[in-house]
């Protein structure tokens, strides 16, 4: 298993979704004239521009075309993610499901990450309106590592030598626990005043605001950001035409 990704910002968004890198389901061009286009819809995907794995995975839960979209429909999904994110090798996926498919157990560890994900987002809303949260909560977390099996080798480098951390899956639900222990890190080391919501109304995603004076405003400048201006600049010329006809 690959070793967590605890440093905010540090997974670069169109690395993860290469077909996918306009968020918020769409992509801003320009006219000749320098006048923005519309936007135009492209198809939903995962979206890490969280600067956090955490915020990433509550961010598999969006809006598209106006109405909420889960992206784990099935297990798969979020193995998908789990690889994705960095949080597991795509051959230790591979053999776990070559192990668990068709199991009982398998077909229970899509809701129980969608569990997960509510009790992470729940957790996130409390701590930043200053409320505690709930034992059963913490319990949620807590449990995903508290029998885990973790190896520690030690190996030969070029440089000298190096360790290597493992997880060893012995049921369904140790897949998940890399997302619990990075919600270790997130709430024990990270301000939650600083988790942000996109401010374009449509867009449901959330970020680590780890810039300058804590300015950032959209999940991505690049599309929200963008799509905020074009609508401000149509707004604009609607409002110029407006008194011009009255006048």
């Amino acid at each position: 298993m690959n070793r967590l990704n605890r440093t905010a910002g540090s997974i670069p968004e169109k690395l993860h979704f290469p077909s996918l890198n306009n968020l918020c389901n769409m992509e801003i061009g320009h006219e000749g004239n320098g006048v923005p286009n519309m936007p135009k819809k492209i198809d939903p995907g995962y979206y890490f521009v969280g600067n956090h794995a955490v915020l990433d995975y509550i961010n598999t839960k969006i809006a598209h075309d106006g109405q909420p979209l889960d992206l784990f429909k099935e297990i798969s999904d979020v193995l998908d993610w789990l690889v994705l994110a960095g949080l597991h090798s795509k051959e230790t996926v591979e053999e776990y499901a070559q192990r668990w498919k068709g199991s009982e157990e398998w077909d229970q560890v899509a809701g129980a990450a969608i569990d997960l994900r509510n009790t992470l987002a729940s957790m996130i809303d409390k701590t930043s309106s200053g409320h505690s949260v709930s034992d059963k909560e913490l319990g949620a977390i807590n449990q995903l590592l508290e029998k885990r099996v973790m190896t520690t080798t030690l190996l030969q480098t070029e440089n000298g030598f190096t360790e290597e951390n493992k997880l060893v899956i012995v049921k369904p639900t140790d897949i998940l626990s890399p997302i619990a222990e990075s919600a270790i890190d997130f709430f024990s080391h990270y301000n939650l005043q600083l988790v942000k919501k996109c401010e374009n109304p449509s867009c449901t995603l959330r970020f680590y605001d780890n810039s300058k004076n804590s300015t950032r405003r959209w999940c991505s400048q690049k599309t929200c950001g963008n799509r905020m201006k074009v609508a401000a600049f149509l707004e604009r010329k609607k409002r110029i035409k407006e008194s011009w006809t009255e006048s």
